[in-house]
Parts: C-alpha cells; sequence; structure tokens
C-alpha cells in the first residue's frame, strides 16, 4: 500500500477536508502539480482549478474546485489555502448554467468597478462549469 499523508484544505469560512491521503494534485500557478508522501517542501499559489485527492491508489478521485489561494506542501503534509472551495460532487449543473446567464447580462450593463466585479465573478462559474 502507498504511504499516506496528512492533506487538509482550508477555506476563510472552515476546515473542509481534514485526512490521510495517498495523492493530492494541485492546480499551481506554475502549473497542475502532484503530491505525494515524502514530497520536498514548496509554497505555491494557485489557480482557478480543481484539486483532486486520492485515499489510496484504487480509490475515484474527490474533485473540489478552488477559484484560488495557496499549497504549503512538505514530505508529511499537503495543506491548501483556499480562497472558495465547492465540491464538484454537490454543484447543480441546472442552477450554475442560470448564474453563467445571468452573471452575463449583468456585466454587460454595469460599468467601472461593478463590471469588474461580476466579470470575476463570472470567469469563476465558467471555470467551474469547465470542470465538471
Amino acid at each position: 500500500m502507498a504511504q499516506t499523508f496528512k492533506f487538509e484544505l482550508v477555506s476563510p469560512e472552515e476546515k473542509l477536508i481534514s485526512e490521510d491521503v495517498a495523492m493530492v494534485t494541485v492546480p499551481g500557478e506554475e502549473g497542475v502539480f502532484g503530491v505525494l508522501a515524502g514530497h520536498s517542501p514548496l509554497l505555491s499559489s494557485l489557480n482557478m482549478g480543481v484539486v483532486e485527492m486520492r485515499r489510496d491508489e484504487a480509490s475515484q478521485p474527490r474533485r473540489i474546485f478552488v477559484s484560488g489561494g495557496f499549497a504549503d506542501v512538505g514530505p508529511k503534509h499537503c495543506t491548501v489555502l483556499a480562497q472558495d472551495a465547492t465540491d464538484l460532487t454537490l454543484v447543480d449543473v441546472t442552477k450554475l448554467e442560470a448564474e453563467i446567464t445571468k452573471l452575463q447580462s449583468d456585466a454587460l450593463a454595469a460599468e467601472g468597478f461593478e463590471k469588474t466585479r461580476l466579470e470575476a465573478r463570472l470567469a469563476v462559474a465558467q471555470a467551474k462549469r469547465a470542470a465538471l
């Protein structure tokens, strides 16, 4: 059996995951990278994307969408500090599509800071849809 290490995923609101895993893949700013037990120390900022974790080699990955943040990796741990995190199994595709349509419409009508804020929310929603 593969060695395991402690994986934690933390959002500003709460600790979402804290468990022993065999492997994690993380959407780092320089590209997606994998983490196994014994990994060299690393600190990376995150891009929007999917964090995948596997409890063991045979398990299906658990997929969590993150909108950014940081990852702290060491030989016995991987901690992801996410700006926002969503378990992709809990996403209602119909509601997400409706949200994207509304954000597109609202962004077209908005100006200045409000337009920038809506466009950022739209980019997150579209990336989440692409991850599904």
